[in-house]
């Protein structure tokens, strides 16, 4: 099973990133990334943003939830409340339209899933 610093360490490998390129893309030092690679420490919530952000990949699949490393983040109003959510983009390479937001929503509504807008 995959792990989030084995994920971590494939994504900058993918790049071509040292350790010490990476470490200075975000501002920390070489110890720190050996540190997030090997599971020893874990980066707080605003690195691993700008993690998966660098990445182009979902937060779900850098922390190991899922497999599938592309998503879109959909940001639309519905009902003047303000919603948020990510797709897949194989499936949505476009996003969505507000009109599929709106289905969305309804379609999750009547099957009984609490929507928090």
């Amino acid at each position: 099973m995959s792990t989030f610093g084995k994920r971590l360490r494939k994504l900058r490998e993918e790049k071509e990133l040292t350790i010490r390129e990476f470490a200075a893309k975000f501002g920390v030092g070489k110890t720190t990334i050996s540190n997030w690679e090997t599971d020893n420490r874990f980066p707080g919530q605003e690195k691993l943003i700008k993690i998966a952000d660098y990445f182009d990949v979902s937060l779900d699949y850098l922390l190991c939830r899922t497999d599938r490393k592309e998503v879109i983040v959909i940001k639309d109003t519905v009902d003047g409340e303000d919603v948020e959510f990510g797709v897949d983009k194989a499936y949505y390479p476009d996003g969505l339209t507000h009109e599929q937001v709106v289905e969305i929503l309804r379609k999750l509504k009547v099957a009984g899933i609490k929507i928090e807008l």
